[in-house]
């Protein structure tokens, strides 16, 4: 049986009750920051609200710990110097708490579909990408991520080479193996590969597909190859500064650039003109943007 006490507490407090918390051997705490979201030039950032009550959540197992709940309560109401009716209590079956999440599976509306594990649609009419969303970002749901894969999904990539700068979870890198690319290479600050092969056998590919771990701001790594087609799907500030880093408009004459929000695209439009290119295809997705940026 697993045990939950909650309590309420002032936010701006949080780090000196989980402080008190853990003095007296209590460790399995849970919170949510409150937040509230924000413009920034990039897309959107938070800010914590400092002022506001938040519930924090102390988890206790009959594995770990005898006479549950009395064992806590006046643990709990000494250590935090509160009365007992302050506390909320609950209690899971243990077998039944941890839940894996389960993705519905999404039509790109394009003749494509992104399918998870745990479908049991057949697509007949569609063709599919088999997708696992394993540790690393990129499950397909944003609307960046789909606006780059119609791009990739609606061309013929067969026999060309790929770039994909900042990878995630290789879903762009997948998609363009599967429309035929013959070498990709997939780079990402974290390690990836465990999470792009996976998904790259769920497809069946055979292709050349090449996963580096790189910091492509600050690292040493060098992009010194030239490629048909180059991805990034990040935001305009970190794309801005890997194209600056590496010169990398001399690698490829065609981009596709995602991950930006409408109201800071200009900098980077201007970016790819001043380097001759021009935009060939733009798609949008509520103040989400996808560029297509080829060189005449």
């Amino acid at each position: 049986m697993l045990h939950e006490f909650s309590i309420d507490v002032p936010y701006k407090e949080i780090q000196e009750v989980t402080d008190l918390l853990n003095a007296a051997g209590i460790y399995n705490l849970y919170y949510e920051t409150p937040i509230e979201i924000v413009k920034v030039q990039n897309g959107y950032g938070y800010e914590e609200k400092q002022d506001q009550q938040i519930e924090l959540k102390i988890y206790a197992s009959d594995l770990e710990v005898e006479n549950l709940p009395e064992a806590y309560y006046p643990l709990l109401e000494s250590t935090l110097s509160i009365p007992r009716d302050a506390i909320k209590y609950i209690t899971y079956d243990e077998t039944n708490w941890e839940q894996s999440y389960e993705f519905e599976d999404i039509d790109l509306g394009n003749g494509w579909v992104i399918k998870y594990p745990n479908s049991q649609k057949q697509y007949d009419d569609k063709q599919v990408l088999k997708f696992d969303p394993l540790a690393a970002f990129g499950t397909g749901l944003h609307e960046t991520t789909q606006g780059c894969l119609r791009m990739i999904l609606d061309r013929d990539l067969t026999g060309k080479s790929v770039l994909d700068l900042g990878t995630g979870s290789g879903m762009l890198a997948i998609a363009a193996s599967l429309k035929g690319a013959d070498k990709v290479v997939a780079v990402d600050y974290e390690d990836v590969a465990r999470e792009l092969y996976h998904n790259a056998e769920l497809n069946s590919l055979t292709n050349d597909l090449e996963v580096v771990q790189a910091d492509l701001i600050t690292g040493d790594y060098t992009i010194d190859k030239n490629y048909d087609l180059i991805l990034i799907n990040i935001g305009a500030n970190e794309t801005k500064s890997i194209i600056e880093k590496h010169d990398l408009l001399k690698n490829s004459q065609d981009f596709f650039i995602s991950g930006l929000v409408e109201w800071h695209i200009d900098e980077i439009i201007d970016t790819f003109e001043k380097g001759g290119f021009a935009i060939k295809e733009k798609s949008q997705k509520n103040e989400w943007v996808s560029i297509y940026f080829s060189k005449a």
